[in-house]
């Protein structure tokens, strides 16, 4: 089976990719390389400024598209994940760790 990567990187249990601090509003870009990718984060609210009001937990990507979400960490320290909501690309592993501090 091939595995997919975010960031160039294989999914590790104990890899990190972002230490956001609780309480904090980041900025962060997203973007798809070669097919369609959904991105899905895990209990971080954020918001595509210029697009579609509201909250949101998933963003569309098609193949070179690009978005920036504005992220909301609060609620709970702790590790969360974000992955492709492509069935077969989570079956490859396409996520990544980040740590609310």
């Amino acid at each position: 089976m091939t595995l997919w990567t975010v960031n160039g990187i294989p999914f590790s249990a104990d890899g990190v990719v972002a230490e956001p601090a609780l309480g904090t509003v980041e900025l962060w870009p997203l973007r798809a390389q070669n097919v369609p990718h959904p991105i899905h984060i895990h209990l971080a609210p954020f918001q595509v400024p210029g697009a579609a009001h509201g909250w949101k937990d998933t963003v569309d990507l098609g193949n070179g598209d690009q978005a920036e979400v504005l992220m909301r960490f609060e609620g709970y320290r702790g590790k969360y994940v974000l992955h492709c909501h492509n069935l077969e690309h989570e079956d490859m592993m396409m996520m990544a760790n980040f740590v609310v501090r």
